[in-house]
């Protein structure tokens, strides 16, 4: 394994360490980035939910939070304008910090990246789960981009002014005409564009509009399941999505979280349909890791997984299971990264 992970930058495509992605958390521990070290992992997307404060993220009487992701993020509370941005900025300075404390390197770049896999570093990629932080202007996806933002996932739990959502509450409609323009300025900064929890239009729509390819983080295939009243079956992807996202050269990433994924078998057979549909190339690694939420319990994760974050356990998976060794580095964040680079080439 050792001898893979030399070869490949390993990536977890889709995280929210030490629940950064919450009010209250100051930084990503210590402890969690051990996790990640022990687990081989070089780069972690570390990722913000920028449709939270949609949740009531905001303090009671007695200057507490609220339990964290519900139900509902359809929009009970409305934030005034300017709070979304500054949530995720908050949030965003959060993870600075980690990097400023020298705990950690800022995935500012793929040459970055390198550098720090070979100082024995961990880097971390700032990263939106929804565009709602925007609130439909694209000077703010520009001072994100300053400060480190290097993907963007246009949806979450709400439609926003980007696109629309493939979970309740549904609603019709692909993207946005501003949410073409978020599209081209992603490409133009070097932004990965992510369509998890994106609707079919919207999915279809960012394929036509982006230049490069796109990812879908954490997900898995809607076909192994046996209909609508399936657990998960409307957050997975059809083999018709799969195949028009990697035509363009994308990424597939399996989610870990024990709902869908219970155990590494159940792992195996969502990257063996992708990988008999599309290929190898288009297979990735979203844990959805979420740990430490401020006033919410904390998911649970795929048995071999476990509350370790065991990411050699995949990688031995699945090796065990016939996968060549090229084919394991590339599951494990050769393809990210590979993406990666083709967005970053109009920047560099």
């Amino acid at each position: 394994m050792e001898q893979i992970h030399g070869q490949t930058v390993f990536v977890d495509i889709h995280a929210h360490p030490s629940g950064i992605c919450w009010p209250n958390v100051p930084r990503i521990g210590s402890d969690e980035l051990d996790r990640y070290r022990r687990g081989l992992i070089d780069l972690v997307v570390c990722n913000l939910v920028s449709d939270a404060t949609y949740n009531c993220l905001k303090p009671d009487s007695s200057g507490e939070y609220p339990p964290g992701p519900g139900a509902n993020f359809s929009g009970k509370y409305r934030p005034a304008p300017g709070e979304v941005l500054a949530f995720d900025l908050d949030r965003l300075s959060a993870i600075l910090k980690t990097i400023e404390d020298g705990a950690a390197v800022l995935a500012d770049n793929p040459a970055a990246v390198r550098a720090a896999k070979l100082d024995g570093k961990i880097a971390l990629m700032p990263a939106l789960e929804g565009a709602d932080g925007l609130e439909g202007s694209i000077n703010n996806l520009h001072e994100l981009h300053r400060r480190g933002l290097r993907l963007l996932q246009l949806v979450h739990m709400r439609a926003n002014e980007v696109g629309h959502i493939q979970t309740f509450p549904y609603s019709p409609g692909g993207l946005t005409p501003f949410g073409r323009e978020v599209v081209r300025e992603c490409n133009e900064l070097g932004i990965v564009i992510d369509l998890a929890h994106a609707n079919t239009e919207t999915i279809l729509d960012t394929l036509a509009v982006s230049a490069h390819p796109v990812i879908c983080s954490h997900t898995g295939v809607q076909r192994l399941y046996g209909g609508h009243e399936q657990i998960g079956y409307d957050r997975f992807l059809t083999d018709k999505e799969i195949e028009a996202i990697a035509a363009k050269g994308g990424v597939i990433g399996m989610i870990l979280v024990a709902e869908w994924m219970p155990r590494l078998s159940d792992l195996l057979r969502h990257c063996d349909h992708v990988r008999s549909l599309v290929g190898i190339d288009h297979l990735g690694i979203g844990s959805d890791l979420l740990r430490n939420m401020v006033g919410a319990s904390q998911p649970e994760y795929m048995a071999e997984f476990g509350v370790e974050a065991n990411f050699r356990a995949i990688a031995d998976g699945l090796l065990t299971h016939g996968y060549s060794a090229e084919e394991v580095g590339k599951v494990m964040g050769g393809n990210f990264f590979r993406v990666w680079e083709q967005v970053g080439e109009r920047t560099s």
